[in-house]
């Protein structure tokens, strides 16, 4: 399916260049202006796949995961970037006009398409890479976010239609066609079916507490069905109002055991506006889910596991070692959980409950310990992996997640240490 997914994608991007090369003859002043308008065929076609990578395919997300997802749609975003401003420059250089050819006050509508298109690309680019370093506010960065990146779009198809040299053409408009029309089915999917599947099959709100870790677990049950199905260590966005339709929405990772879908829980760090109003929430409230997804799951992999987390990188964690105490799992395997304080970890006490269900081994590392620890001190790094691991951990499964830095270095650490890349699975919890 990896395979499939990624041809698909190259077809996409370069099917346009071939049929402007090998099917039919366009006529070009210079090559300049040849190489131009391929860049720009590429760059429509790879706006259309930055469109459609998270628009939540459960395929796409469970052959590739959630992490190569959005990196890819930053990168294929940020190459059609590149592609339209050296379409731009090649089109200066090509043209008579040069750069007066973006005299706006007396450009045909094709020149205002294009322009319009051109600095919503740019937009968008520039506030992805600003909410980088700055963190600005979710759902406002990401409402803003979707609306230059429709406009840019839209704006690129007219651009294209307006100039007709190459829609007149029957072979180029077919391929415009299915481009378009396999756009907005994706666009239908993702903002008109998807929320009224998930009205058919609601949650409402049993318990909100208060948990360790300066956290709180929220506690839904499915309302009127027996709950969807999920694999242990995937995740979940969260809406809450009258309708699935509400634009504001959380990922987060389901808590709970995968052999009880229609109860789930959701543990979050109190962090932000939206946990405050988790907080305040009632029970009997209307919840809506649009989920499971995710690849960060033990299903279909044998052999022991080692689960490595940071903060409330726990979650999944704890998903995973309570499924496998409902099924009666009788492996061994070891939790290495870091935080900065005592305080900071997330739902301990339930954690050390599950040993008398299962073989677990909790090794816990504080970077700022009190008094009179006994555990593991500083951070999850090459010594003590070495130390606490299991001696055979080339044969184990190793599953971490947490903050991205220490997802990186934890996971150069475990391959230095002779655990194959393919027995490592990561998931980072900054991904939303």
């Amino acid at each position: 399916m990896r395979a499939g997914w990624l041809l698909a994608y190259a077809a996409v991007g370069l099917t346009p260049v071939a049929l402007m090369l090998f099917v039919r003859h366009v006529e070009v002043a210079n090559v300049a202006t040849g190489v131009s308008l391929a860049f720009a065929l590429i760059a429509l076609s790879l706006l259309c796949v930055a469109f459609a990578l998270p628009a939540r395919m459960r395929s796409i997300l469970s052959s590739f995961g959630i992490e190569w997802v959005l990196r890819n749609h930053r990168f294929v975003g940020l190459l059609a970037a590149v592609l339209i401003l050296l379409h731009l420059l090649l089109v200066f250089v090509g043209d008579p006009r040069g750069i007066g050819i973006l005299n706006l006050a007396h450009a045909r509508r094709p020149v205002w398409a294009a322009t319009i298109s051109t600095l919503a690309v740019l937009a968008v680019v520039a506030r992805a890479e600003r909410r980088r370093r700055n963190q600005p506010r979710y759902e406002g960065w990401r409402l803003l976010h979707i609306g230059l990146a429709s406009l840019a779009l839209i704006t690129a198809w007219l651009h294209v239609w307006w100039l007709r040299h190459l829609v007149d053409d029957p072979l180029m408009l077919a391929w415009f066609g299915v481009l378009a029309f396999t756009t907005g089915a994706v666009a239908l999917r993702r903002w008109v079916w998807r929320p009224l599947r998930a009205r058919r099959r609601s949650y409402l709100i049993e318990e909100v507490r208060l948990v360790s870790g300066n956290a709180l677990t929220v506690v839904v049950r499915a309302q009127g069905h027996r709950g969807v199905p999920f694999r242990a260590g995937q995740f979940a966005w969260i809406k809450i109002g009258t309708s699935p339709f509400v634009f504001e929405e959380h990922p987060f990772t389901i808590a709970s055991t995968a052999e009880q879908p229609q109860r789930m829980e959701f543990t979050i760090k109190a962090l932000g506006d939206f946990t405050e109003l988790l907080i305040g929430l009632r029970r009997g409230r209307h919840v809506y889910l649009d989920g499971p997804y995710g690849r960060f799951t033990f299903e279909g992999i044998r052999g022991g596991f080692v689960f490595v987390a940071g903060g409330i990188g726990v979650t999944p964690m704890l998903s995973m070692l309570r499924t496998l105490a409902d099924r009666g799992d009788r492996r061994r395997h070891q939790l290495i959980v870091a935080a900065r304080t005592i305080q900071d970890l997330v739902l301990r006490d339930e954690i050390y409950q599950l040993r008398s269900r299962l073989d677990l081994d909790i090794v816990e590392v504080l970077a700022h310990p009190p008094p009179g620890w006994v555990g593991e001190t500083g951070h999850v790094d090459a010594a003590l992996l070495a130390r606490r691991i299991p001696r055979r951990a080339r044969h184990h499964h190793v599953f971490l997640c947490g903050p991205p830095g220490m997802v990186v270095d934890v996971g150069r650490t475990l391959r230095d240490l002779g655990i194959p890349a393919q027995h490592i699975h990561t998931e980072q919890f900054d991904v939303s």
